[in-house]
């Protein structure tokens, strides 16, 4: 059984989601994906691949393979990786 926290993709966008709703899978650029489950309760860093782009936007979902793509979560947190937290 697949559970809310598995599986899922981040991308990034200069669009706002909440005027071009819904985001469609090509309309933003794929940073990372997580393959794999989280307890609950846990904690799961993801690191975006490198880009020399900057973006407005996070977008986090469900996997395309998932039949349900709604995740639960309780905090998400974004950093921006410079040469100060390398």
């Amino acid at each position: 059984m697949t559970n809310r926290l598995d599986n899922f993709v981040i991308g990034l966008t200069n669009r706002d989601p909440l005027k071009t709703f819904p985001v469609y899978k090509n309309s933003y650029t794929i940073c990372a994906q997580y393959n794999g489950s989280v307890a609950a309760g846990k904690k799961v860093a993801v690191a975006c691949a490198t880009s020399k782009k900057t973006f407005r936007y996070v977008i986090v979902h469900g996997s395309q393979t998932r039949k349900n793509r709604s995740l639960c979560l309780a905090e998400v947190s974004v950093y921006l990786r410079s040469k100060y937290h390398e």
